[in-house]
């Protein structure tokens, strides 16, 4: 599998404190499966984290390379980010300020819970006119989309990638996460899972349950899909599908 929505660079926000819990993190994902992770920290987040791109970021993850392979884990790290939706991100990828998808055409983006859809709508379209594909991290856990999820499907015909935590899918963000997130598996609406992992004590690396979920209700070949070819597409910087258009869904 490949996690692409993982924050296992250690001291830079939330995620993993130091560099002994990263290399706990990528050692519990390559138990669980996966072969491949891109480092995604918190950026652009007013009051909390900047993270931009630059020099730092990239020290960071060639450390916690080392201490990964030092380990004897063979797991790939990648770097990206999760960017916070403000009114200055047009600008922030017009500077070079933000990493895609370990280097891909997709960024991933996240937005307030409470935020405006109108808001959410022109930021997607202006990091899409930009040539650039919105991967939108979580959109199951924002208030603004449950109990409107037909937004998720305008979102799938513009074009943009939509991802799922495997917590929403257990049910650890709530009912109403959990509803909406089987909303999208049942509408199609959906292109991939990852674990957002932030430590390897509470959401955690551990991918397979995501993979048993998403199995045992929508069958292995869309596990599979979620969870092993499309974020495998998004790491080699090729096109995507959302399973309502893969497995030609009504």
């Amino acid at each position: 599998m490949t996690d692409l929505h993982c924050h296992i660079l250690p001291g830079v926000d939330d995620g993993a404190a130091a560099a002994d819990e990263s290399v706990a993190m990528a050692a519990m994902a390559e138990r669980s499966g996966v072969r491949a992770i891109v480092a995604t920290p918190h950026c652009n987040v007013p009051g909390a984290f900047d993270n931009y791109a630059g020099p730092e970021l990239a020290q960071r993850l060639d450390e916690l390379r080392s201490a990964v392979r030092q380990a004897g884990l063979r797991i790939e790290l990648y770097p990206g980010m999760e960017v916070f939706a403000t009114a200055q991100v047009p600008d922030l990828l017009d500077r070079g300020r933000l990493l895609t998808l370990a280097g891909s055409r997709y960024l991933l983006v996240e937005f307030g819970f409470d935020e405006s859809p109108d808001f959410a709508g022109r930021i997607l379209s202006a990091i899409a006119e930009r040539g650039v594909v919105p991967v939108v991290a979580h959109p199951e856990r924002y208030h603004f989309v449950q109990g409107a999820e037909e937004l998720l499907l305008e979102w799938c015909r513009r074009g943009y990638v939509l991802q799922l935590n495997k917590g929403s899918l257990a049910g650890r963000f709530g009912r109403r996460a959990r509803h909406t997130a089987r909303w999208c598996m049942d509408a199609g609406c959906v292109h991939l899972i990852a674990s957002d992992a932030h430590s390897p004590y509470r959401r955690t690396t551990r991918m397979e349950e995501a993979w048993e979920l998403a199995a045992a209700a929508d069958g292995p070949e869309i596990a599979d899909f979620l969870l092993y070819e499309n974020p495998r597409r998004i790491l080699e910087d090729r096109p995507v599908r959302p399973v309502l258009e893969e497995f030609e869904r009504a």
